[in-house]
């Protein structure tokens, strides 16, 4: 995480580890379709095992195939019932952001009781999901797609800045690995984006300096 702007006007880009956590839940329950909102898979996919990540260390249960992508054994649990309680989770970590990992204590998933389905998928595939989303984040190509428009965004809030004088402007944003170049405006101060798109410099600053500046 960074923040870029002067003490008045600030632009946060983070990319909760939690949130990458949730989508390979997604995938790993096969549930992409019927979950809410339609978000794109993840890219690099939740089949792809980095080469530099450090493998789960303890097998699914006897009857559980060693889980990739949409892998879970049918009959494990109701999709349809995962999927209403992964829409739910989904908003709340959108609203929190990283702290939604204090929810995640293995083995029991206490948080979860009123996600029963849900809580399932996390007792199964939750070290899993932890480890690939860590290797993801610490893959220097990550690092690179956030710091990418870094010193456009200083621009943009000095610009804010002197338009707005003296009215403090704080900006969120967050970044999801998924397979496409998009942005979703969840509030004024609040955008999700694509590390595919935050990576494209030219085209990221020029769709969130006219949100940005639009604000006020």
């Amino acid at each position: 995480m960074y923040i870029a702007g002067t003490e008045s006007c600030q632009i946060s880009v983070d990319e909760p580890s939690v949130l990458a956590i949730a989508l390979y839940l997604r995938e790993a329950a096969g549930v992409a379709e019927l979950a809410t909102p339609d978000i794109p898979i993840l890219d690099p996919s939740s089949s792809i095992w980095p080469a530099w990540a450090r493998r789960p260390s303890i097998g699914l249960p006897t009857g559980v195939r060693d889980a990739v992508y949409g892998d879970l054994p049918p009959g494990l649990v109701d999709r349809e019932q995962v999927a209403l309680e992964w829409t739910r989770w989904w908003r709340h970590l959108l609203l929190v952001g990283s702290a939604g990992e204090d929810d995640l204590r293995p083995p029991r998933f206490a948080a979860f009781q009123a996600s029963p389905s849900l809580r399932l998928v996390l007792q199964q595939q939750h070290e899993r999901a932890s480890l690939w989303a860590d290797a993801i984040s610490s893959d220097p190509r990550t690092k690179r797609a956030h710091a990418a428009p870094r010193d456009g965004l200083e621009d943009i809030a000095r610009e804010a800045e002197s338009l707005w004088r003296s009215r403090p402007f704080r900006l969120r944003l967050t970044v999801i690995p998924v397979l496409t170049e998009h942005a979703w405006q969840l509030a004024p101060d609040h955008i999700l984006m694509t590390r595919h798109l935050i990576a494209d410099r030219d085209n990221a600053l020029d769709w969130l300096r006219s949100r940005i500046l639009a604000v006020r």
